[in-house]
């Protein structure tokens, strides 16, 4: 039996709210799939800046929180929203992080880049079943303005006024409709299809990425 402890850094709380089940799904999907021994797939543990280093480079931040949680992760996922260029994202907020968890502790394990074209958001526009599940409505994709191509989405400029705008097309009331999407994303990345998400060219090099860690690893072989 395997144990793997998963950690994230993200960029915000909706960011936290809907990877986190995601990824420990995804970790989960791999491993049942692949692995050749059973695995224990952890919850993704947040992971929050020390206040000390707030002043510092993010990668300096991330290697910090890292440490702080030592012994709690084998994987330790960096996100970055892409904004249009997720090759600049990588270079800029995501790689220097990996590069310092590689120098200073890489017995505790591997660092993976979480990287979505332009939001975490467009993720969750991938997959009208799902959002129809967590919104509670019977609306089609074409009611609710949802993307009808993996292109789409990641082409979509704006994810988050897409994911909102279905939302609203769902008519919520009160205090559903004052509160918005975000106390639904938790439940978005446990729902959303990962056959869905593996049409989308960042999840495919995310998952990708994260097949290679574990068979640093030696959870997959």
């Amino acid at each position: 039996m395997h144990y793997l402890g998963l950690a994230l850094y993200a960029e915000g709380p909706t960011d936290y709210s809907f990877l986190r089940p995601l990824l420990q799904r995804l970790c989960e999907d791999i491993c049942t799939q692949e692995s050749i021994q059973p695995v224990e797939v952890s919850e993704v543990n947040p992971l929050n800046h020390p206040v000390t280093t707030n002043e510092a480079p993010r990668e300096q931040r991330i290697l910090a929180a890292a440490k702080d949680a030592r012994g709690s992760w084998n994987v330790l996922f960096v996100h970055a929203d892409g904004a249009g260029d997720s090759a600049r994202a990588r270079a800029q907020q995501v790689q220097p992080a990996i590069d310092l968890l590689q120098q200073e502790l890489a017995r505790e394990g591997a660092g993976v880049a979480v990287i979505p074209i332009r939001e975490t958001e467009a993720w969750g526009t991938c997959d009208g079943d799902a959002l129809r599940l967590v919104f509670g409505t019977t609306l089609n994709d074409e009611q609710m303005e949802l993307p009808r191509l993996p292109s789409l989405v990641e082409s979509d400029l704006d994810p988050k006024e897409t994911l909102r705008k279905a939302f609203l097309h769902t008519t919520p009331s009160g205090r559903h409709r004052k509160q918005g999407v975000s106390p639904l994303l938790n439940a978005l990345g446990e729902q959303v299809s990962l056959q869905q998400l593996r049409r989308l060219t960042a999840f495919v090099t995310l998952e990708n990425e994260l097949k290679q860690a574990l068979r640093i690893l030696r959870i997959l072989p």
